[in-house]
């Protein structure tokens, strides 16, 4: 029909809309979970995604403590999990006097002896005292010659042959008697131009004769099992080898701040040295305390600890094993009161962003009844307990952790192979030799009627979850998977209605939504997300004149309503979806999904 429509018209030139107005709804990834813990080194409050254990190792390093990160993270991947983002944590500020973090650093010098740069390790920390820098002037890849005469004020220079030279390089021009050094701006033909602030200042004969090379350095770097060689370095900001810029973007050990970075071109020329050790690093680990693992929200980039997940959209689950660790050997954590802070905040960031859910662990050390005492004091649907701890095997010793990153692995696995409405229970745990303690089927019924998902032992059948309960009161929420049907919901109207912010809020929309939502949760009841015999009996969309009266949409508020029945037809959990634009018509806003 569009060729044929096409064929019709005259000679000339069409433009063919295209673009859809909406984008269909579809589940997002789910089982990606953001650790927040301690490591030896790497970035500190940045996320990385972390698709392997190896990565884990290469970026984070192996810290000589007997942390429980690392051991998360393994169980994490060893049970099916495809991909985490990991946040390093360190104490990074203090007024109280106690040991922060910080990076090994020296200095490399021109060759007045003056400082020209700062070299820093890559990040905090004592594994930085090992790394050793060097710097040399390289011998002249290339050298050629002046073909004319150059006088004061000329603001370039003909030569042989511009091969080896390029925009940005630094060049020396000498004779027997005289040397000056320029940075090429240009290169026209045969000619090497710097512009009229490098105007020459004395004469050069081409007959001399007067020769040309570039300037270029090397740093050598050696520390943490790595050796790096950057040839070919300039000093100069313009040029595609600049040195800070080399250095910051393809080492894995330092970077370089420039001490003046309009200093002289001569005072930001490279001395031969001999090896610098970087000094001065510090772990910040054993000083420790709530206020950096919950972190400060500061505005963009100033963010740190569990305040840097809110702005990754791709987890779905949450979890921090070394608070754990850090009970009994950080500063800031001398009591059980300091843990129960950061778990508060940590269920208290998933009850906000309404589209991940906390996995959170016991003290080490606690028997049933102890464990229930702690449960006890947590109420919400976005978290879960799993008991008692697991033994691991963990470079190449037994070690007793906190189960929250095999169970993470067991989601994960779980959402793969079945789906998010799958319940996470009655799986096996890989990687796990052996459990702090046994329980008896009467301590496992009692606890599992309390909220807290045991892990059992079975003769045949290895080491499984035996639950999947939230820590919430209210019967309708008191199952993870019904949690997290509802938030993965959540999570694709947040990404895939975007589409509806600047539309004319008009009934219009209200009819277009309403089908869209509807046709993805058929989709998702026939995979057997909801009860019910019939898409009646699922859910219900609704998103006409009731859900939008006239002062919702004079304040420039779309309401769409979705009720779902993930666990009985007759039990709806009802969630509210909104647009916020400034008038009725086009407005300027965003998604935001209500109060379930």
């Amino acid at each position: 029909m569009r060729q044929s429509t096409l064929r019709l018209r005259p000679p000339g030139v069409y433009r063919e809309q295209t673009e859809k107005r909406f984008v269909p709804l579809t589940l997002s990834r789910s089982g990606v979970p953001g650790f927040v813990g301690i490591t030896r080194k790497g970035p500190t409050n940045v996320p990385l995604r972390i698709t392997s254990f190896e990565q884990f190792r290469d970026v984070y390093g192996r810290l000589d403590l007997d942390t429980y990160l690392a051991p998360a993270v393994e169980g994490f991947f060893l049970n099916g999990g495809r991909d985490c983002y990991v946040i390093r944590v360190a104490h990074l500020q203090d007024k109280g006097g106690r040991n922060i973090a910080t990076r090994a650093t020296t200095y490399l010098r021109n060759a007045n002896g003056t400082r020209a740069y700062r070299v820093e390790a890559l990040s905090e920390g004592t594994w930085g005292n090992g790394i050793t820098v060097q710097a040399r002037q390289m011998r002249p890849r290339v050298q050629t010659f002046i073909t004319l005469d150059a006088q004061p004020g000329d603001q370039g220079v003909f030569i042989k042959s511009t091969h080896g030279f390029a925009k940005g390089t630094v060049v020396k021009i000498y004779d027997d008697s005289k040397h000056a050094y320029r940075v090429v701006s240009e290169i026209d033909g045969k000619a090497l131009i710097w512009g009229e602030d490098g105007a020459l200042e004395h004469s050069f004969n081409s007959g001399s004769p007067t020769y040309i090379e570039p300037v270029e350095f090397e740093i050598e770097v050696r520390g943490d099992g790595h050796r790096e060689i950057h040839r070919e370095l300039s000093v100069a900001r313009t040029s595609m080898s600049y040195v800070e810029r080399v250095i910051n973007t393809q080492s894995r050990l330092i970077q370089l701040v420039p001490i003046d970075p309009m200093a002289p071109l001569e005072a930001r020329f490279l001395d031969n040295t001999q090896e610098e050790a970087l000094v001065g690093g510090a772990d910040g680990i054993f000083s420790l305390g709530p206020e950096d693992l919950i972190g400060r929200d500061d505005g963009p980039e100033y963010r740190t600890g569990l305040k840097v997940m809110e702005t990754v959209d791709s987890i779905d689950l949450l979890l921090c094993p070394d608070l754990m660790w850090c009970l009994g050997n950080a500063d800031g954590f001398r009591t059980e009161k300091h843990v129960e802070v950061v778990q508060d905040e940590m269920i208290a960031q998933a009850e906000r962003q309404r589209d991940r859910f906390v996995i959170l662990d016991f003290p080490g050390g606690k028997d049933h009844l102890q464990a229930l005492s702690w449960r006890q004091v947590f109420d919400s649907q976005f978290a879960a307990f799993y008991f008692p701890w697991v033994c691991v095997e963990h470079d190449g010793k037994a070690r007793q952790v906190p189960p929250s990153g095999h169970i993470a692995g067991v989601i994960a696995r779980v959402d793969n192979i079945h789906g998010v409405h799958h319940p996470p229970g009655n799986e096996e745990i890989e990687g796990v030799i052996d459990l702090d303690r046994v329980l008896q089927e009467e301590d496992i019924g009692y606890l599992t009627n309390k909220g807290i998902n045991c892990l059992k032992y079975f003769p045949s059948r290895g080491i499984r979850v035996w639950g999947a309960r939230t820590v919430s009161s209210d019967p309708s929420l008191r199952y993870l998977n019904v949690r997290r049907v509802v938030s993965a919901i959540i999570r694709s109207m947040q990404s895939n209605l975007q589409w509806v912010v600047f539309e004319p809020n008009y009934p219009k929309l209200w009819k277009t939504l309403e089908r869209n939502v509807s046709y993805f949760l058929q989709d998702l009841w026939k995979k057997g997300f909801f009860a019910g015999r019939s898409p009646d009996d699922a859910f219900y969309v609704k998103c006409d004149h009731e859900t939008n009266p006239p002062e919702m949409r004079s304040a420039g508020i779309l309401v769409v309503e979705v009720g779902v029945a993930p666990v009985r037809p007759a039990e709806y959990i009802v969630f509210r979806v909104q647009q916020e634009v400034e008038e009725v018509g086009p407005g300027a806003g965003s998604i935001d999904t209500g109060e379930l």
